[in-house]
């Protein structure tokens, strides 16, 4: 095992928190600060993916990146197979992250000065109290009474903020200027605009049509 398997697994294993794998396959711990990161499954990566972090590093003017998480939120952990085989996607395309990291809150604590790249369904789930645990007063330390805003003021604080796609919904297409965004919150979301980026791409209707492995 060379030294750049060698971190791989470690982050697999826990060891390590977050990596960072250049398109020539080199791989060091740590992230740099400052990047524009589209955190996802990868599976596949498709071209909606790929447009939409071309035209947020646009907008940004900072590096664009892939994050792969080897711990989901409502998912089974993903084994190192796995995770090479997804990451093979990436090789001589782009700059991928394997973090550690399932939650923004958790990514932005080692993802200093990140623009998360989302979709305007995950914006909206943002500022929705049930996706967070319950509020603790004692690591709130804005008082902001809520465990929601308690999350957006740390990631806020750890130099990070958002920018959003938007999506066709029922009732036309949505943007990040149709979410309801608590006072003093605003800033941390950016708009790519319709005219920029729009892309209508199932990852798990393209999983079907590719058949399985």
């Amino acid at each position: 095992m060379n030294d750049s398997e060698r971190l791989l697994a470690d982050v697999v294993a826990g060891r390590v928190q977050v990596v960072t794998v250049e398109p020539d396959g080199t791989v060091s711990e740590g992230v740099a600060a400052g990047v524009t990161v589209l955190s996802g499954a990868f599976d596949p990566l498709h071209v909606g993916h790929e447009g939409m972090l071309k035209a947020a590093a646009t907008i940004t003017g900072c590096p664009g990146v892939v994050e792969l998480s080897v711990v989901n939120v409502d998912k089974p952990e993903l084994p190192e197979d796995e995770v090479v085989k997804r990451m093979a996607q990436f090789a001589g395309r782009y700059t991928a992250l394997v973090s550690r990291a399932p939650t923004f809150l958790e990514k932005s604590r080692i993802m200093s000065g990140a623009i998360f790249v989302i979709g305007y369904d995950t914006a909206v789930r943002l500022f929705d109290e049930r996706y967070y645990p319950a509020y603790e007063a004692g690591a709130d330390p804005e008082n902001t009474g809520s465990a929601t805003l308690a999350a957006m003021s740390e990631i806020r604080r750890n130099g990070c903020r958002f920018i959003v796609a938007g999506r066709e919904t029922a009732t036309g297409f949505k943007t990040v200027r149709d979410i309801d965004v608590p006072e003093g919150y605003g800033t941390m979301l950016w708009e790519i605009p319709e005219d920029v980026f729009r892309a209508d791409i199932s990852s798990t209707r393209l999983r079907e049509s590719r058949g399985p492995d």
